[in-house]
């Protein structure tokens, strides 16, 4: 069951997909429009899914769900063959998890995890994709210094 992601507390579990390149604005309209169909049907063992989803920078698809709602490993991986399918059809990365993605000037940029070190220092702004919680997606604290973050080991 689909809501707006304002609806959803703090506390909704999210998973944050980072898009290579950036999507343009039809191929946005695009990945919405299916994340949404995915949203209105997506259901564990038959039980509804209040979720929600979010497109940050056309870099960050942020997906969330009521921390009440039970998630499956089904309905997860339902999840990520939605995704994987709009891999294809968008012919950008979403799935891929050795990019690490950062800020340069006003602008997000992903580069593969062994140029990290060579792109990034420990000021460099990066995202941590791997917040769980919908509260640090809003309150901005997915994005930091890198020396603060888990990145900091990469450097």
């Amino acid at each position: 069951m689909r809501v707006n992601i304002d609806q959803l507390s703090n506390d909704a579990h999210t998973w944050i997909f980072g898009i290579s390149p950036a999507l343009d604005e039809r191929q946005s309209e695009t990945l919405l429009r299916h994340v949404d169909a995915f949203l209105d049907q997506w259901a564990a063992h038959g039980t509804p899914i209040r979720g929600a989803r979010d497109l940050r920078e056309g870099s960050f698809l942020v997906i969330a769900a009521d921390e009440n709602c039970e998630r499956s490993g089904c309905s997860i991986d339902r999840m990520f063959g939605t995704l994987k399918a709009l891999e294809r059809e968008l012919q950008v990365q979403i799935l891929d998890s050795n990019r690490i993605f950062l800020r340069e000037g006003g602008s997000v940029r992903a580069v593969p995890r062994p140029e990290f070190r060579k792109a990034a220092n420990a000021d460099t702004p990066v995202f941590d994709v791997t917040a769980e919680r919908l509260g640090d997606v809003r309150s901005g604290a997915w994005e930091r210094r890198a020396a603060d973050s888990w990145h900091s080991s990469l450097l």
